[in-house]
């Protein structure tokens, strides 16, 4: 016999991961906007993970009202989930005009390593840079099934993920661990690159000291001493979303080609705070930032 909490974790799953965000992607999104926003109301919904977030969020960014914050934060997990679906179903013209741009694109005739955060939900951002001929990687950790779900479908939505994302405009993703030499082989073959850099790092990835909401924090340079060997230009960009609205907003910074490594992780982590002092609720980082406040016997990038 099939064991009740087992039971529980599948359909949850099968809610939370399948059912749901793919009947909002079948209604027109101003419905699908509203179902969501109700269900994030409902406080079972992510609720350790939004109460871990809060405690975190608040310890850093006090004043806030749990309530309100704790909402926004579910919601924006709830139209991650949708956006699985969106960018399936959804055309890159539909996308477009869904999403204010501020800022220029890079230039698609070379790679670039494009910088973004756990910030938002920007799944949707690949239609985009593909329609402006930009064909990236995404380097991230290798999906285990706790990071999506509570139980062995996660497995399958991860799949889902990784069969997506080419019919949306990526290019593959490279996982990290091992991944130095392919990660140089795409940037040489004019492959761009996009990676996030808001997360704890190890030695191994360099990491360096920045200013983040008025603290030193660690984040990982790696990438980024791999950027200015190959001379790969630099555009740091966001994916904001207005609850009001449902609108996105595709914010993008290229920096200037003689920045160094520290200026540009310190113009990184000044974007980043940006974007938590704008909604600290869309960070997905939050239960990693004791171990991204460590910082330990490294260097302090230039402010």
């Amino acid at each position: 016999m099939i064991p009740v909490d087992r039971l529980r974790r599948a359909a949850s799953d099968l809610f939370g991961l399948f059912v749901f965000p793919m009947l909002v992607a079948a209604l027109p999104w101003a419905v699908g906007l509203r179902l969501l926003k109700g269900l994030a109301r409902h406080h079972r919904t992510f609720r350790v993970e939004a109460d871990a977030a809060w405690v975190a969020a608040n310890a850093h960014l006090p004043g806030m009202e749990a309530d309100t914050w704790k909402t926004r934060y579910r919601l924006i997990r709830w139209v991650e989930r949708a956006d699985t679906y969106l960018t399936l179903t959804r055309t890159t013209g539909w996308w477009r005009r869904r999403v204010d741009v501020i800022g220029d694109w890079p230039a698609p005739a070379q790679a670039h390593l494009l910088l973004t955060f756990h910030w938002g939900a920007g799944n949707w951002v690949w239609k985009l840079l593909s329609e402006q001929g930009i064909g990236a990687h995404f380097l991230a950790r290798r999906p285990v099934a706790r990071d999506l779900g509570a139980g062995g479908l996660a497995l399958s939505y991860s799949r889902l993920r990784e069969w997506a994302f080419p019919r949306i405009g990526g290019r593959g993703a490279i996982y990290t661990g091992g991944s130095a030499a392919r990660i140089e082989e795409a940037l040489e073959k004019g492959a761009s690159l996009v990676a996030m850099l808001d997360l704890p790092s190890s030695p191994s990835q360099q990491p360096t000291r920045v200013m983040l909401l008025g603290e030193p924090a660690r984040l990982p340079a790696r990438l980024l001493a791999v950027a200015a060997k190959q001379r790969v230009p630099i555009t740091i960009f966001s994916c904001g979303f207005d609850a009001a609205s449902g609108r996105r907003t595709l914010r993008m910074e290229t920096l200037d080609a003689s920045v160094d490594i520290e200026s540009a992780l310190a113009r990184y982590a000044a974007l980043l705070e940006a974007c938590l002092r704008e909604a600290s609720e869309f960070w997905m980082m939050w239960h990693q930032c004791a171990a991204i406040f460590s910082v330990t016997g490294h260097t302090m990038a230039a402010e």
